[in-house]
């Protein structure tokens, strides 16, 4: 028997992934529900438990961002 996982959480460890991808990654609750196909209420549900887990941070301006994103290092 397969089980598959409810498409919340398919959604938000594909957003985490697109995070840990891309450090430096900025995006709108519009442009997640774009990128992922979701209503915008779904999408900033996701962005907002990410949010409440430390994953993201959200800015100023309402988008959000990693939370802890790595420091480059430049040589």
């Amino acid at each position: 028997m397969i089980v598959t996982a409810n498409p919340t959480d398919l959604d938000a460890l594909r957003l985490r992934h697109e995070f840990l991808e891309m450090p430096g990654l900025t995006i709108s609750v519009p442009q997640v529900a774009r990128m992922l196909g979701l209503r915008s209420e779904h999408a900033a549900a996701i962005l907002d438990m990410l949010a409440r887990e430390r994953f993201l941070t959200q800015t100023p301006t309402g988008s959000y961002q990693r939370a802890c994103a790595p420091q480059l290092i430049e040589h």
